[in-house]
Parts: structure tokens; C-alpha cells; sequence
């Protein structure tokens, strides 16, 4: 039995979300907090009004979600009683594997997938990417983060990755106050500086360089659409804006698109583009600009340049709800100047990664961009994460991209 040095009493009225399943507890859905909390919370246990367990978790003192579930009491069992929390990781780790391997990941072709998806794969604050050999962990919540030597441990063990790479997110740093941390372990559990792989997607080489990457490393959540728009691209001239390592436009590349042009404002990213455009043997088709997509666009404008096919994938622009509207009016002006370079004829996929912005205004601010340039704009298609990003029904935030593939006439 778990001991929870911890409880959390919920406020009146505010446990039936969590008798359902849903992962997060706000701090302003707590009542009260008993025991040794101390500077950085723990294993805790939830009960609502009345003192009726309804789950366990881990509880951060300085964080808005302040309790991460890990297990829910279900309404049959008469006592509850929590796992310990390394039988429980072990568990859900070989559970997510075993999906993976369900769904073709890894496959020929393809070695860099998502293993876990946090709350989706019943790991609240852990992300996990196959990048090839390196297993990529990203810690974005403080209770992960106390325990990463057990999580790499653990992950190590079930995947049999060579190398663990950790990290911690500006954006976790401060929203959890944890240290921002980009660490790699080689086979020996020693720190490493060969922060240096090579994966394949989909028949595509990347090679990344983690020490400058973003995230985990690589976008493996537009796997599928990467895929699914460099089929469109033979024989056509591509613009991939925000192009990061190079992800759209060497698989449009690949796919026999005539020209491609990529942009992104980090020399870094431009650099690993370059060399992965290179390594595909498409390095004459292919050109690279370090400089602001928005930009690129103005000038573009001012020139009178056009390209058949365009990708918008921009950063997440909304943080939270009150970011919302700012990030809609960036949206707007990314992708009203996209439209305008996109020749007749043409399809432009546009993508947001802010789970704050809905799939309806994302769509309504499409509409308000064609209709400052006197176009309509035609959806084609809406597509969103792969299968190997997983949600949860009581938890729908969790599908957070957008990608539309639209033209304007």
C-alpha cells in the first residue's frame, strides 16, 4: 500500500470531474491542503468533501494544475488503494509500447514516433519520443521531474534505447518552477555530449543535433501530415514557412517538387535544414532562409513571388486563454500573407499547435484572412496528431493541432 504523506480535499461541487477520470486539478478546486507539503509537494491523495478517496496523484504547490492524477478511484471499489508509483510506471510504459507495436511503430521507414503523450498514455507531465536509438523525455511536470533517474531508468529498460535524452522546457520551467534541463545520457548512464542522431520518416533522413533542438527534438506529431502533403507536391514549387529541421519541405523534396524554398528565423534550425536537405540528396532543389517567415512574406509580396504548394507551421502563439486573441491576430497576419503568395491553383496547408486556439476560430480567422484579399477560401481537408498521440474522451484539450489544407479562389 502507498503511503500519500499528502491530501487534497476539493472544494464542494468541484469532484465530479475526477470521479470521471480527468487528469488535472487547478489549484482554485481545492479546499484545503493537509500534511508535509514542504517546497516541492509529492504524492498525495485526493478525497472530495466528504473525505471520499477519489484518486491519487501528485501534488505541486506552485503550479496552477496543482495535483497531476496518476489513478482514479472507480465508483465500484469499496477501498481504494493506490499503486506504488514505479510498479505503475513500469506498467503504463509496457502498455504504451506494446500499442505502439500494435500500430507499426517503430517501422520500415519510420524509427521516430511518440511513445508516451502524457495524460493520454496515463503519464500526466511525461512525454516520451522515439528519436531512433535515443529515447527523448520531456519532463513537464515537477513530480517528473523529481523522479527523472527513475523515469529514465524505467523508460531505458522498456524501450532499450542506447541514449536518454532529458528535457525541461522554458515553459515547464516556469510554469511547474523546475530548472530548465537539457541533459544526455549514453549507454554507460554517464552524461554525453553526442547529443548527434539520425532517424527516418517515412523514407526520409534527419539528422538532429539535440543540443539546439527544440522540444524533444523533432515534430513527430506531423508525421502523418508531412506524409500526406508531400504527396501533393510532384512537380510543383514549395514554400515551407516555419520550416524548423527541415520536416515539410525535404519530404516534398523527396516527393519530386521541383523547387523548395525554406524559412525559419533560427540560424540553428536553417543549418540542420540545410544539412538534412543535403543528406536526402535534394540539396540543388532546395534553399534555405534564416530569416522572420512574416518577413520573407512581406518581401515576397513586394517581388510578386508565388509558390503552388505552402506550409504554415508556426510556433505555439497562445500559452494560455488570455493569449488567445493576440495569437489570433498573428495567425491572421501569417496567414493572410501566405494566401497571397499561394499561385492559382495552389494549396496551402496552415497549422496551429495552440490547444487554447479551437479548431472554430482557427477556421473563422481563415475566412477573415481570404476575405481581406477578396478570396474565398475552399477546405479540402482538416487533419490533427497521429495515432500515437493519444487523448483521453474526459480530457479533450488533449488534441491540440490543427492543419488545414485549404486553397482560395
Amino acid at each position: 500500500m502507498t503511503r500519500h504523506p499528502i491530501t487534497v480535499e476539493l472544494a464542494r461541487g468541484k469532484s465530479k470531474p475526477f470521479w470521471l477520470g480527468h487528469p488535472w486539478i487547478f489549484s482554485g478546486a481545492i479546499k484545503q491542503v493537509k500534511g508535509e507539503v514542504g517546497d516541492t509537494g509529492g504524492a498525495c491523495l485526493v478525497v472530495d468533501e466528504r473525505g471520499n478517496a477519489l484518486g491519487s496523484g501528485f501534488y505541486n504547490p506552485h503550479g496552477r494544475i496543482a495535483v497531476r492524477m496518476t489513478e482514479h478511484r472507480r465508483s465500484t471499489d469499496l477501498v481504494y488503494e493506490a499503486q506504488p508509483f514505479p510498479k505503475l510506471l513500469r506498467e503504463r510504459l509496457e502498455a504504451a509500447m506494446s500499442r505502439r507495436v500494435m500500430m507499426g511503430l517503430p517501422g520500415e521507414g519510420t524509427d521516430a514516433f511518440r511513445l508516451v503523450n502524457a495524460e493520454g498514455d496515463l503519464l500526466p507531465g511525461l512525454v516520451v519520443d522515439m528519436l531512433g536509438p535515443v529515447a527523448s523525455v520531456q519532463l513537464n511536470a515537477r513530480a517528473m521531474y523529481e523522479q527523472r533517474d527513475l523515469v529514465a531508468r524505467e523508460v531505458r529498460a522498456v524501450t532499450g534505447a542506447e541514449t536518454i535524452a532529458l528535457t525541461v522546457t522554458e515553459t515547464a520551467s516556469r510554469l511547474e518552477v523546475i530548472p530548465v534541463m537539457n541533459e544526455v545520457y549514453g549507454p554507460d548512464g554517464k552524461p554525453t555530449k553526442d547529443m548527434q542522431v539520425d532517424v527516418v520518416e517515412n523514407g526520409v533522413r534527419y539528422r538532429l543535433h539535440l543540443e539546439t533542438s527544440q522540444k524533444t527534438g523533432f515534430y513527430v506529431d506531423q508525421r502523418e501530415n508531412r506524409r500526406r502533403f508531400a504527396e501533393l507536391c510532384g512537380g510543383q514549387r514549395v514554400l515551407d514557412a516555419y520550416c524548423y529541421v527541415g520536416g515539410f519541405g525535404i519530404a516534398a523534396a523527396r516527393a519530386g517538387a521541383t523547387r523548395v524554398t525554406q524559412v525559419d528565423s533560427s540560424r540553428a534550425a536553417i543549418s540542420q535544414a540545410q544539412e538534412n536537405a543535403a543528406l536526402n540528396g535534394v540539396g540543388e532543389r532546395v534553399e534555405a532562409h534564416a530569416v522572420d517567415a512574416v518577413n520573407f512574406l512581406k518581401e515576397a509580396q513586394a517581388k510578386g513571388q508565388q509558390w503552388d504548394r505552402i506550409v504554415c507551421d508556426p510556433p505555439k502563439l497562445a500559452q494560455g486563454r488570455g493569449h488567445v486573441d493576440e495569437a489570433l491576430k498573428k495567425y491572421a497576419r501569417i496567414n493572410t500573407l501566405a494566401m497571397g503568395a499561394l499561385a492559382p491553383g495552389g494549396l496551402m496547408l496552415t497549422c496551429s499547435c495552440s490547444r487554447h486556439v479551437s479548431e472554430d476560430a482557427f477556421a473563422r480567422m481563415l475566412t477573415e484572412s481570404g476575405h481581406r484579399l477578396r478570396k474565398t477560401v475552399q477546405v479540402f481537408a482538416q487533419w490533427s496528431q497521429p495515432e500515437d498521440h493519444p487523448i483521453l474522451s474526459v480530457a479533450p484539450e488533449g488534441r491540440y493541432l490543427k492543419a488545414f489544407l485549404i486553397g482560395v479562389s
